[in-house]
């Protein structure tokens, strides 16, 4: 009686191996060290080839393969982003959780490619980079997105790589990565000479595609004429942030004061200022700002206190604006005969805001656009929150909730985008960690534009001393340069703590301070009229490559429901 050949889903898993263990390892240890602090940003381009030999492989070498995959890209995560936990002891439990989360990307990755070459017959350099992209949207999405750390971030020194960005978002770019890894490890497995060069001319011929594509782009700003520009001082403080409630007042004080004092600097030796930026919080000292409503009831002797800040805000910016005794014409820019002075200078900086409503209060993480005369005269609400760093899941209706966690009651959650206009210039903000989210930034930039207020530059305000100067600095600028190649436009970053840059719509960065070294980066923004497909189609290509991973997970499930008994492991073989 002949034997009935096994369907693929029933290939019997093979003895225990550390194979599995070994590719991961060098996988990981290949993408940690592309990243902050090490930045050998060539070697992400090998580490896909370790996962694409998972992939190939006709066995999944192992005993419980998807667990080793689990447990050693979550370390990496918690390595990669331990900065995450200095500020509060707290803290590292939450890194363990986002280390675990994250590690679960890599699982899928490789299961679901598997499906698609072993059961599809799909060629893993097209199924590899397909599902990794697909999976990286999911996690700039899911539970409110995490898209720091993407492995296209990997290539922010190489500038004519990340170019595409203004096509296919950073996820193009970890498509390519993925992609030229995946040849490689094609070509490794191939057994005549025909077909391991094939694979790397492919690769080659992929690359040079992008690295013409990114020189034109690069060239191409050089022919775009100059439409305004905008000197401004974005000023960067020292203060890391430290949880104890005794001195947090005293902190707020002493962190203003620091600020006051460096703006006062820059003023002195720039008399042409057009825009001061302060990072996230620094300007509420110990007086936020409070706005009651008209319907709300205004506690005991709070009435005075809601107009300090106003008077307080009008006093500061009279320092910047007018001739005084012992700040001789601070950032005044142009005097006429008479000796009359051109108020000019705006302050743009991130605030603390209370507002008083009818069933209680909201507080706000606020960037406020205040003008020469002292008053403010537009406002942007963080709209993006940061998941247990301003807000708990389910805690509006579990407020005991907030009690496990040192943040208070957290945050309100602006609901719109703004425009900032000064001199004829539309500035765009946001907030913390907002830059890191790229369909929030271009969400905001689209619905502006069609408002009639086209953003010319994009600021960043953050605070950033939550991280003690760790990698995660050089994480969260890396999502600032692509956000200023995606939407084409210049990108300003004030950070307390650092890192405080000036970005051109190039990606380039034209200026920027230490990490945790006091002092200010003034920069002339040049600014084009520019824009890009990403900003009119957005994520088109990406959102193609998690159409690609749910038909491959519906796939699964339908082998699974005709063979019930068929392990996960097994069916990907």
């Amino acid at each position: 009686m002949p034997t009935r050949k096994r369907p693929w889903c029933e290939t019997p898993l093979p003895p225990r191996s550390s194979k599995t263990l070994v590719l991961c390892l060098v996988a990981n240890l290949l993408t940690w060290a592309a990243f902050p602090p090490l930045e050998w940003f060539p070697l992400a381009w090998f580490a896909p080839a370790a996962w694409a030999s998972l992939i190939q492989s006709k066995h999944m070498p192992g005993k419980r393969p998807y667990w080793t995959i689990w447990f050693v890209s979550a370390s990496t995560w918690a390595f990669l982003l331990e900065g995450v936990g200095r500020a509060f002891w707290a803290n590292y439990f939450g890194l363990v959780f986002l280390g675990a989360y994250l590690a679960l990307y890599q699982v899928l990755t490789v299961a679901l490619a598997r499906v698609a070459v072993h059961r599809w017959n799909i060629p893993t350099v097209i199924a590899a980079p397909a599902v990794w992209t697909g999976l990286e949207l999911v996690r700039g999405h899911l539970i409110t997105g995490f898209s720091m750390a993407l492995l296209g971030h990997t290539q922010v020194k190489a500038s004519a790589i990340i170019q595409i960005a203004d096509l296919f978002g950073a996820y193009g770019v970890s498509f390519v990565v993925v992609f030229v890894g995946s040849c490689i490890a094609s070509s490794l497995h191939s057994k005549n000479i025909r077909q391991r060069v094939a694979p790397l001319i492919t690769a080659g011929a992929v690359l040079l595609c992008v690295f013409v594509y990114g020189l034109s782009s690069i060239a191409s700003l050089r022919q775009i004429p100059v439409k305004h520009d905008l000197k401004v001082a974005l000023i960067q403080g020292t203060e890391d942030t430290v949880f104890d409630p005794a001195t947090a007042q005293q902190r707020a004080v002493d962190t203003f004061n620091q600020y006051w004092r460096l703006s006062l600097d820059a003023c002195g030796e720039h008399d042409d200022l057009d825009l001061i930026v302060w990072p996230e919080g620094m300007f509420s000292g110990n007086v936020p700002q409070l706005i009651v409503a008209t319907d709300a009831t205004i506690p005991a002797g709070l009435g005075m206190d809601s107009k300090q800040f106003e008077m307080l805000v009008e006093q500061r910016l009279r320092y910047f604006n007018e001739k005084t005794e012992g700040v001789a014409s601070v950032v005044n820019r142009n005097r006429d005969t008479t000796g009359s002075v051109d108020h000019r200078t705006y302050l743009l900086v991130g605030c603390d805001t209370l507002e008083l409503v009818r069933d209680g209060e909201q507080t706000y993480n606020a960037a406020l656009l205040i003008d020469p005369s002292g008053k403010v005269v537009a406002r942007y609400d963080k709209n993006h929150r940061v998941l247990l760093g301003e807000y708990v899941p389910f805690g509006d209706y579990f407020p005991w909730l907030y009690d496990f966690v040192p943040i208070g009651r957290g945050l309100t959650p602006g609901t719109r985008p703004a425009s900032f206009e000064m001199h004829g210039i539309s500035v765009a903000p946001s907030i913390c960690f907002e830059d890191t989210v790229p369909h929030l930034i271009r969400r905001q930039v689209c619905e502006l534009t069609r408002k009639g207020h086209r953003p010319d530059v994009l600021v960043n305000l953050t605070n950033d001393g939550w991280f003690w100067g760790s990698g995660v600095l050089d994480l969260q600028l890396s999502c600032a340069i692509f956000r200023a190649i995606e939407m084409r436009r210049p990108m300003l970053i004030a950070a307390n703590t650092g890192l405080t840059a000036s970005i051109d719509s190039n990606g380039s960065v034209i200026a920027t301070m230490p990490r945790r070294k006091e002092g200010t980066v003034v920069s002339n923004v040049v600014i084009r009229e520019r824009s890009s497909s990403y900003e009119w189609y957005g994520d088109w290509f990406a959102w193609l490559c998690l159409l690609f991973c749910l038909g491959l997970g519906l796939a699964t499930c339908w082998d699974r429901a005709k063979r019930p008994g068929i392990t996960l492991e097994a069916s990907h073989e």
